[in-house]
């Protein structure tokens, strides 16, 4: 049964799929592409994925008490299986992909002598147990990490005050039309997973409006991020680096007695990042409940989040590879952010109502018409033995006594 979720939960929902991945790869990906103007690039990205989950929320309308997965296996048996079991293996990749990355990522700026191996693992294990606990434990632990991520942000501008130099951002107006293309092309699939959400949640709850707001919140926040990135690093040195918003938060020195206070947004970002990873485990696992009824989706985050484990190893090799994929990802990424949101648009509809009734009506007066026909015969049969009995005795007319 989909739990409900209110006007803030669905924005933070929406802003926890969007932010966390793009937060740790693509910004560098665009900076080195459209230089001083990587923030534009998050323009069009913005506009297709208002544009695509407008159309999604239009076929929730028309499935208000289900799920996009129930309202496909509903609609189509056959081919929204299909679609359905697409869009999971989409997510586990993804949720593989994450997995490796965030491990990666802790390995280098954390835990650098620990196996990356040991590190992934232990992130399983507490994907796992967030998972049984169902969609309310990821929606209360979006609205506690998000929250204080989004606060972070806001605050990171101040602290940076003496980092900034305002001369990396010239010329202000010359901006390179092909290089902002390019940009958008890398962040795309990352700041589009939140079309996930629309699978999970009933369509009553998904509501356009709070979805908008989402999506605005979002795409500003991560506009912000990547100007404070340029202003402090550089446009030479962040469009290099791995983890860009990383090297952001080293740049952070308050006082003398903290000058690693990279380590206090590590502490609040890592939980965001681990939320991430386990609504994707969770949105596999929920899929194989819908798709297969007699599957148990708690009993399968166990073996689901082993075949991650495993594959997150066996798609990449090193975090060059990972992060080198990001260009053809894209091309994925577009098929299942774009196209089907497409088809589901166009072609899954609610059947009509009246024409069923229609039929339903004619075939149960097809039925009756020969009941009727029966008892008619039946009576008359009954009447005729009737009829004779009086005309026998006491039929004709009466006789004198």
């Amino acid at each position: 049964m989909n739990q409900k979720v209110t006007n803030r939960q669905l924005v933070l929902l929406i802003m926890l799929l969007s932010i966390t991945g793009t937060l740790m790869q693509p910004h560098a990906q665009a900076i080195f592409y459209a230089e001083q103007h990587a923030y534009l690039s998050y323009i069009p990205v913005f506009l297709v994925m208002v544009v695509s989950l407008w159309m999604l929320s239009r076929v929730q309308r028309r499935f208000p008490d289900r799920d996009l997965f129930e309202s496909l296996v509903e609609r189509f048996p056959f081919l929204g299986r299909v679609t359905g079991a697409l869009y999971i293996l989409f997510f586990l990749f993804i949720f593989a992909r994450d997995i490796r990355l965030i491990g990666d990522y802790v390995s280098i700026t954390l835990l650098e002598t620990t196996p990356i191996s040991i590190i992934v693992l232990t992130l399983l294990v507490m994907v796992v147990f967030i998972v049984r606990g169902g969609l309310g434990s990821l929606i209360g632990m979006s609205e506690l990490y998000v929250t204080l991520f989004v606060l972070n942000s806001l605050i990171l501008p101040f602290m940076l005050i003496q980092q900034i130099n305002m001369d990396n951002l010239m010329p202000y107006f010359d901006i390179d039309v092909a290089g902002v293309g390019k940009g958008s092309w890398y962040i795309f699939s990352f700041f589009g997973e939140m079309i996930a959400i629309p699978f999970v949640i009933k369509g009553s709850d998904f509501r356009f409006k709070s979805v908008m707001w989402g999506i605005t919140i979002a795409a500003l926040l991560m506009m912000l991020i990547v100007i404070e990135t340029i202003l402090a690093v550089g446009v030479p040195i962040a469009s290099r680096l791995v983890y860009p918003s990383y090297e952001l938060a080293r740049q952070l020195q308050i006082s003398d007695f903290l000058d690693r206070f990279d380590l206090a947004l590590a502490a609040v970002t890592l939980p965001t990042l681990i939320t991430k990873i386990a609504f994707d485990l969770y949105f596999v696992c929920w899929g194989l409940k819908r798709m297969i009824p007699k599957v148990s989706g708690k009993v399968m985050t166990g073996p689901v989040a082993l075949v991650g484990y495993v594959c997150s190893f066996w798609f990449f090799k090193n975090a060059v590879q990972l992060f080198r994929f990001t260009r053809e990802w894209t091309w994925i990424g577009i098929v299942f952010e774009i196209l089907f949101p497409i088809i589901l648009f166009v072609f899954l509809r609610p059947r009509k109502k009246g024409a069923k009734n229609r039929r339903a009506t004619d075939d149960q007066n097809q039925k009756q018409q020969p009941k009727e026909d029966k008892q008619g015969k039946a009576s008359q049969e009954r009447d005729e033995p009737d009829k004779s009995k009086r005309d026998g005795h006491q039929g004709g007319e009466l006789q004198p006594s």
